[in-house]
Protein backbone atom coordinates (compact mmCIF):
# COMPACT_ATOMS: atom_id res chain seq x y z
CA UNK A 1 0.00 0.00 0.00
CA UNK A 2 1.33 3.48 -0.88
CA UNK A 3 2.19 5.83 2.23
CA UNK A 4 0.22 9.11 1.69
CA UNK A 5 3.79 11.24 0.58
CA UNK A 6 4.03 9.25 -2.54
CA UNK A 7 -0.23 9.54 -3.41
CA UNK A 8 0.99 13.24 -2.68
CA UNK A 9 3.71 13.20 -4.81
CA UNK A 10 1.94 11.36 -7.51
CA UNK A 11 -0.90 13.44 -7.38
CA UNK A 12 1.32 16.63 -7.76
CA UNK A 13 3.41 14.88 -10.89
CA UNK A 14 -0.62 14.29 -12.80
CA UNK A 15 -1.84 17.69 -11.92
CA UNK A 16 1.63 19.37 -13.37
CA UNK A 17 0.94 17.22 -16.23
CA UNK A 18 -2.14 18.34 -16.68
CA UNK A 19 -1.57 21.81 -16.38
CA UNK A 20 1.10 21.24 -19.20
CA UNK A 21 -1.51 19.93 -21.15
CA UNK A 22 -4.32 22.19 -21.24
CA UNK A 23 -1.29 24.98 -21.88
CA UNK A 24 -0.69 23.61 -25.13
CA UNK A 25 -4.50 23.01 -26.08
CA UNK A 26 -4.88 26.84 -25.21
CA UNK A 27 -1.96 27.57 -27.52
CA UNK A 28 -3.02 25.39 -30.23
CA UNK A 29 -6.39 26.52 -30.27
CA UNK A 30 -5.26 30.44 -30.07
CA UNK A 31 -3.10 29.78 -32.96
CA UNK A 32 -5.41 27.77 -35.40
CA UNK A 33 -7.77 31.04 -34.77
CA UNK A 34 -5.07 33.43 -35.81
CA UNK A 35 -4.06 34.91 -32.33
CA UNK A 36 -0.48 36.43 -32.50
CA UNK A 37 1.76 36.36 -29.87
CA UNK A 38 0.53 38.71 -27.59
CA UNK A 39 -3.24 37.60 -27.73
CA UNK A 40 -4.67 35.97 -24.46
CA UNK A 41 -4.60 32.67 -25.26
CA UNK A 42 -1.01 32.65 -26.09
CA UNK A 43 -0.29 34.31 -22.90
CA UNK A 44 -2.83 31.96 -20.96
CA UNK A 45 -1.00 29.09 -22.67
CA UNK A 46 2.54 30.00 -21.98
CA UNK A 47 1.76 30.88 -18.34
CA UNK A 48 0.19 27.12 -17.43
CA UNK A 49 2.76 25.61 -19.42
CA UNK A 50 4.95 27.35 -16.75
CA UNK A 51 3.22 27.04 -14.12
CA UNK A 52 3.25 22.68 -14.71
CA UNK A 53 6.94 22.59 -15.46
CA UNK A 54 7.45 25.20 -12.52
CA UNK A 55 5.86 22.59 -10.52
CA UNK A 56 7.49 19.53 -11.72
CA UNK A 57 10.91 21.10 -11.47
CA UNK A 58 9.99 22.05 -7.51
CA UNK A 59 8.16 18.19 -7.07
CA UNK A 60 11.69 16.99 -8.07
CA UNK A 61 13.88 18.89 -6.06
CA UNK A 62 11.52 18.31 -2.72
CA UNK A 63 11.62 14.64 -3.14
CA UNK A 64 15.68 15.01 -3.89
Amino acid sequence: MPTPERIYEGGVRFLSALFIVVGIVILAVTISAGGGVLALGTLMGVAFIGVGCGRLWLASRMTS
